[in-house]
């Protein structure tokens, strides 16, 4: 006989002395993300200068609800991975080796930890989006103010994720 427990972030069946979790997919971290961004969105919409930049917005958000996942085989990881493909040719096109060489080196992470692991800390999350944020904006003053408001919307989304996984007791754990 099966009990269906309905709790905000997971569901929990019951059958005897067998206990499964199921945890949403990359379909309910993109939801996720999309009901953070709405959440954002309204509190900072008055910042929010067009559509364009209201769909970048969301473009970040929905990235950030995908990226704690990127150290497992899945839609975030492959994005990452894609992402990163366009990143080295653009690199190399503009003889950046140094560039290059670091990302080289950051992107193997994901491949040498392990699932739910360091990617799935509030704090990682922050600190790796406010990092690339300080140096886009320090390389590229013009885009300093803007830049703030993508990692912004990056973390809640990232957040969001963290959420449907854990829970909030499990997600602020150092």
């Amino acid at each position: 006989m099966y009990i269906l427990h309905v709790n905000v972030q997971e569901y929990y069946f019951y059958n005897h002395n067998v206990y499964e979790v199921y945890m949403p997919g990359y379909k309910g971290h993109l939801v996720g993300g999309s009901v953070a961004y709405a959440l954002l969105m309204s509190v900072v919409y008055t910042q929010c200068p067009s559509y364009v930049v209201a769909g970048r917005w969301l473009l970040c958000a929905l990235a950030g609800s995908l990226f704690p996942d990127i150290d497992v085989k899945s839609k975030g990881q492959n994005y990452f991975y894609w992402l990163g493909l366009f990143l080295v040719i653009m690199l190399i096109a503009r003889q950046q080796l140094y560039a290059l060489a670091l990302y080289s080196v950051i992107s193997m992470v994901p491949l040498l930890v392990r699932h739910r692991g360091i990617f799935h800390r509030w704090w990682f999350v922050v600190a790796v989006a406010s990092g690339v944020a300080m140096l886009i904006a320090h390389y590229v003053p013009a885009y300093g103010k803007k830049v703030w408001y993508d990692a912004l919307f990056f973390i809640i989304g990232a957040l969001s994720h963290l959420w449907l996984d854990l829970g909030w007791r499990r997600m602020f754990r150092w």
